[in-house]
């Protein structure tokens, strides 16, 4: 008997995955009006009006029920771009009272959402923002790191419950302790590099040292407990420049005449990751709002009517919508999972009692189509393939 493991959950040809940065206790007032107006918040408007929260939600998530998103929150007071702005702002801790807690721990609770961990104050401010210093770049040892990382855990736990499970380096930046702080840490995924973009793309931006785009687009991993390395792949923005267009540049008009071969090229990004079944995972910002003026890209207002298009793209594909432990929590078990035939219709999980309750999902080249699981559950066949929890004992197929 032949049985094989699937690549992602339900064999699904790809795992995609919608990761915003930045959602954070943070305002940040470009009109100086003193309340709060679209565009300007980063979550300290909650649910409330004119939030980013709520923007999101009804102007680009509600038709798309089945995507869910990963967002990436700093912890602590996370500080602006440079250190005298003229644009005020305000920033607060995720813990800094009850209603603040709910309003993220309710996100956090929606099975739709997560709530990833993305440092504490985000990075130290410079005199331009050319200064500007990223969080993980800031460590002169691995013991400062691991310090600061363990604060901010703890911050988190106070908020939901339990201690983070995955997150991102702040804009990518990194240093020679990065990658060992995030191992002794516990946390069992991680985003390491901004791995946009095709490898024959002149102007792409590979991430790593990994040139080879089949394996810098996928899942690895790293350190010395095998840390998920989830790769990310398209920029939320990817079709903004298009749909945009001023047409009363040279420069815009071309792009509107040529509207529909410049989203097939585009598109093509995408078509390389479904066709190659590797990792979709699309970028953003919570709020274009910088308290240097500038615009901070992608960002969901901006790249409204883009991220439509994608998801409507990917609508009649089969792909996983996943967060991003959800996506680790399967490789982990997919690499780890070791299955044993007894017989043309049984197998066992060898490594059962350590994998217990975790979800696989496998092919078989016979035509089965129930799965009798140890403890008499039967498990139909979806998709052409059989998912269900790892137990001990014998699986029958019928």
């Amino acid at each position: 008997m032949s049985i094989t493991v699937c690549k992602w959950y339900n064999d699904a040809v790809v795992p995609v995955l919608f990761f915003i940065d930045d959602l954070a206790n943070v305002w940040v007032d470009t009109n100086g009006n003193g309340k709060i107006d679209l565009g300007e918040d980063w979550g300290y408007g909650k649910d409330g009006e004119n939030s980013s929260f709520r923007f999101l939600n009804e102007a680009i998530l509600k038709d798309f029920p089945k995507v869910k998103t990963t967002f990436f929150v700093p912890v602590g007071v996370r500080v602006g771009m440079i250190e005298n702005p003229q644009i005020k702002s305000v920033s607060k801790m995720i813990n800094c009272d009850e209603k603040t807690k709910a309003f993220f721990k309710n996100i956090n609770d929606n099975p739709k959402y997560e709530i990833a961990y993305h440092g504490t104050t985000h990075g130290k401010v410079g005199k331009t923002r050319n200064d500007f210093k990223q969080e993980w770049e800031l460590f002169k040892n691995l013991d400062e790191a691991i310090e600061t990382i363990n604060i901010g855990k703890e911050v988190y736990k106070e908020v939901f419950g339990y201690y983070p499970k995955g997150g991102k380096y702040c804009g990518y930046e990194t240093n020679e302790f990065s990658d060992e702080s995030i191992d002794k840490t516990g946390f069992i995924w991680w985003c390491r590099f901004y791995n946009k973009g095709l490898i024959d793309d002149k102007d792409c931006d590979i991430g790593g040292s990994d040139l080879n785009p089949l394996t810098n687009l996928d899942i690895k991993a790293f350190g010395n407990r095998g840390v998920v390395d989830i790769p990310s792949t398209l920029n939320g923005g990817l079709l903004t420049g298009v749909f945009n267009a001023n047409k009363k540049t040279l420069k815009g008009m071309a792009k509107f005449i040529l509207k529909k071969y410049l989203i097939k090229k585009k598109i093509s990004e995408i078509d390389f990751l479904l066709k190659n079944s590797l990792v979709i995972s699309i970028q953003e910002h919570i709020s274009p709002a910088r308290d240097d003026g500038r615009i901070q890209t992608p960002n969901i207002l901006n790249d409204r009517e883009s991220l439509k298009y994608i998801f409507n793209y990917l609508k009649d594909k089969n792909v996983w919508y996943c967060t991003g432990t959800e996506l680790a929590e399967y490789c982990l078990t997919r690499n780890e999972i070791s299955i044993k035939p007894i017989n043309e219709n049984e197998f066992e999980i060898l490594n059962a009692k350590k994998l217990e309750g975790k979800i696989i999902s496998i092919r078989t080249a016979e035509k089965y189509n129930e799965l009798k699981t140890p403890k008499g559950k039967i498990i139909y066949k979806e998709n052409r393939c059989f998912t269900f929890n790892i137990a001990e004992g014998k699986f029958r197929f019928q």
